[in-house]
């Protein structure tokens, strides 16, 4: 039977006619001389701003996430790729111009509901190709942002952080360079499903920190010349309030002697030992496996409750607002050698071991470690 085609192709017509016009994705070329911030600005979801090779410096935006301070860069919208493209051995700086607290800022609002609200998230961010220095707080600063990267950035001597992404949700951060911070070069907080790779962090208080997170992977990095390597923690008093299935491995932890200059004694991490190589206070259900772990002069890979770890008298711990055990954490197939022959005097002398547990908890076991020392020995197998 013959069909009749005509209305159907009319209304098909008529709805192509009605649907808006795509708009197209732009390239936004920044050279030396001109703002990267104007250029962000012009740009709308989709977007690249590419940035040539050389030292840029900006005249500062308020931070949305962190109200009072100043940003050298801001990006508030979804699907905007911020781009260096460093050429024949010239990098692409953006550098402090003074006073600035962060260098690069992504997201849209300093509330905490934003864990829970997709209208206060940005999705889809892209940072990668920058040095980013210099600046009072952090060099790149990640807040209430969903599928994000950032790739092969440098953050030098930015004074507390260097990459900084909290209350994120999926992403990456990896090929990136952290230094001379004096808390944490790779940092991801409050957050859930993210992932830390092929990063190398030296000469800061923490190298790499995964604190009250979720489902956080940090495999393939190399930490030296930091305080301690890697951090993995529950600390109260945040949004959110554990830290649970995390996984470290195949990371390259070596001689993290370095001093601990934190800056705010109230900071957890200036409780960590001089010589730490990887930590886990409070944290439950990590799994650590195939890691390096050699030359720490405190301690090579520990497990502690949080009032053991930072000294905390049995009043305040009675206070606090997470459960301060770390519970259920397999640590196993490392090589931990040689660590513990020149501890922090503030560490008990029974941990300066290659292996370490407080003793509190429940569920943690070591097996398949190549190690030498450990208290308490034996350690509970898997």
């Amino acid at each position: 039977m013959r069909r009749n085609t005509t209305p159907v192709l009319g209304l098909a017509i008529l709805v192509m006619l009605a649907l808006p016009s795509v708009t197209q994705a732009r390239t936004i070329q920044v050279t030396p001389g001109h703002s990267i911030q104007a250029a962000v600005d012009q740009a709308h979801r989709g977007d690249t701003v590419l940035v040539a090779p050389g030292t840029y410096t900006e005249e500062g935006t308020p931070c949305p996430s962190e109200p009072g301070h100043t940003c050298a860069v801001v990006i508030t919208e979804d699907r905007i790729r911020l781009m260096g493209r460093p050429a024949g051995g010239r990098p692409v700086v953006l550098q402090d111009a003074g006073g600035q607290h962060e260098g690069i800022a992504v997201g849209k609002t300093d509330d905490p509901a934003c864990l829970d609200d997709p209208s206060l998230r940005i999705d889809d961010s892209w940072i990668s190709g920058f040095t980013v220095q210099g600046f009072d707080d952090d060099g790149v600063f990640l807040f209430c942002v969903d599928n994000w990267r950032v790739t092969n950035v440098a953050a030098i001597d930015n004074l507390e952080y260097g990459i900084f992404p909290s209350h994120v949700g999926a992403g990456r951060l990896d090929h990136s360079v952290a230094s001379g911070a004096n808390d944490t070069g790779f940092y991801v907080g409050q957050s859930h499903d993210a992932r830390m790779d092929h990063n190398y962090a030296t000469d800061n208080v923490s190298g790499f920190e995964i604190e009250n997170s979720t489902r956080v992977k940090a495999d393939h990095n190399e930490a030296t010349g930091n305080t301690g390597g890697i951090l993995s923690f529950a600390l109260p008093d945040l949004d959110v309030k554990s830290n649970s299935a995390n996984v470290i491995r195949k990371n390259n932890v070596h001689d993290n002697n370095r001093p601990n200059t934190c800056l705010d004694p109230d900071d957890a991490v200036c409780d960590v030992p001089v010589g730490t190589g990887i930590l886990l206070l409070a944290a439950d259900d990590n799994i650590v496996e195939a890691n390096d772990v050699t030359g720490n002069d405190s301690y090579g890979i520990a497990v502690s409750n949080y009032c053991v770890g930072t000294n905390k008298p049995p009043e305040e711990c009675a206070l606090l607002d997470i459960q301060p055990d770390a519970d259920g954490n397999h640590i196993t197939g490392n090589t931990v050698t040689g660590n513990g022959s020149d501890p922090d005097p503030d560490l008990p002398p029974v941990f300066a071991v290659d292996l370490a547990w407080d003793t509190t908890g429940t569920g943690n076991c070591w097996s398949n470690n190549v190690f030498g020392t450990s208290f308490p020995d034996p350690l509970p197998a898997c």
